[in-house]
Order: C-alpha cells, then sequence, then structure tokens
C-alpha cells in the first residue's frame, strides 16, 4: 500500500525536526514536545522508539502503550525511551506527523497523472486523498479517526490540517490569481475538517468509511469551493 510504504520511508527524527518548524496555533505542553537527538546513535535509538510502539499500536491497541512496555520491547531500558519522550503523549504526537507527512508526498502523484482545468477537478482530490491516506495506513486511521484523539495527536491536529489546507492552495494558484484565491485556505481547511468528521462518523457506527460517506464528503467539499469560486467563474 503506498501510503504506508511512504510512511516507512521517513524517519521520526525527520517528522520530529518537521513539527519542531512548524507554527502550533496553540502553545504546546513541554511533556508533549520529544527531545531530538543529534548524534547518530541518539537518532537509531529513537528511530527503533518510534517503530517498536508502532508495532505495539497494531498488536495491543493504543491505550495499551506505556513507557515500560516500549522499553521491553526495544530491548532498552525505560530510561530511554523518557530521555527522548517526556510522555506517551509527545512519543505518539511524532508518530502521527511522521504518517501525516506521507500524505503531502502522496497527493502530487494523485494530481500529476490528471487533468486540472478547474477547481471542479482539484475538489475530489482532496477526498480521495485523505480517503486513501485513512484507509491505506492502518497506524494513521487509529491516530486520526478515533473519536477521542490521543494527547500529541489532538495538541497538533489543528496545525496539520491548516497546513494540508495551504498546501492544497498552492494548485488552486495555479489556475486562478492569488488575488481569487485569498481567505481560500480556510475553505480547504473546513472541507478536510468536514471530510474527516464524515469518515470518523463512518467508522464508530460501521467500523470501515462507507462508500455513502465518501459520496457525502465530496458533496461537502464542492459546496465549500463552489460558494467560494462562484462569483470567479
Amino acid at each position: 500500500m503506498l501510503t504506508n510504504e511512504i510512511a516507512k520511508n521517513i524517519t521520526a527524527v525527520e517528522a520530529a525536526n518537521a513539527l519542531a518548524d512548524e507554527h502550533i496555533i496553540n502553545p504546546m505542553n513541554p511533556l508533549h514536545i520529544a527531545k531530538v537527538p543529534i548524534q547518530e546513535r541518539g537518532k537509531l535509538r529513537f528511530n527503533k522508539i518510534v517503530e517498536v510502539t508502532e508495532e505495539l499500536v497494531l498488536e495491543l491497541g493504543i491505550d495499551n502503550i506505556s513507557h515500560y512496555s516500549i522499553a521491553k520491547a526495544a530491548a532498552i531500558p525505560p530510561s530511554s525511551v523518557y530521555q527522548y519522550f517526556p510522555s506517551i503523549a509527545a512519543l505518539f504526537a511524532v508518530m502521527a506527523e511522521k504518517h501525516y507527512m506521507a500524505a503531502f508526498l502522496k497527493t502530487p502523484e494523485i494530481i500529476e497523472n490528471m487533468e486540472v482545468k478547474s477547481w471542479r477537478d482539484l475538489a475530489p482530490v482532496i477526498v480521495e486523498s485523505a480517503f486513501d491516506f485513512y484507509t491505506q495506513d492502518k497506524i494513521s486511521e487509529i491516530l486520526f479517526l478515533n473519536v477521542f484523539l490521543s494527547a500529541g495527536v489532538r495538541e497538533y491536529s489543528v496545525s496539520r490540517v491548516t497546513r494540508l489546507g495551504l498546501w492544497y492552495k498552492k494548485y488552486f494558484m495555479l489556475l486562478y490569481k492569488k488575488s481569487d484565491t485569498d481567505g481560500l485556505e480556510e475553505k480547504l481547511t473546513i472541507s478536510l475538517e468536514l471530510t474527516k468528521t464524515l469518515f470518523v462518523r463512518s467508522l464508530s457506527l460501521y467500523g470501515e468509511i462507507r462508500p455513502e460517506y465518501k459520496a457525502d464528503a465530496l458533496v461537502v467539499v464542492r459546496k465549500m469551493l463552489g460558494d467560494f469560486f462562484e462569483e470567479i467563474d
């Protein structure tokens, strides 16, 4: 599965550095911020801790993860886990970013293989890429589509979706004048949030994202973007 393979190629250190470079809208709890190593030996251990945690999440569930269970599975002292991740929330934040970065790398492949003439062509991409991201990567489904997001995932969620909205806006700016896209990032961000909400609803009720919820997401996105672009078109 493409997204999962991309996520595997992104290191936890890269994800942690990406988080550090981003402007977070709300002040973060210091315990929810990972301490990123500089030395190569530390980077290897940092990456190993996150990789082992991903395996434990799939095996035990996200609510059964602790510093001690991670240390035991990784065959390292618990103090080594605490050294880089002062809380489980800090660890989940890095893990979530690692998998979220895969969405940024996957979507251009979709867009580059299609003919884009207007916003109507890009609207389905928002829903399709979100659907592929959440359904092809079990870790992403667990981290992002739980009804109650874990600490560390929750605090960064607004920033992540905002970043993705700004990223999509760049594609629309290839089709429209810059002045015509002022404020578009907020419409895109809301579209992404509503798409996720529909997916969470379907997953909560049926244990899967059903086609009708995916179709509803497309209706919502088209409505949001249609309202924005109606005066331009």
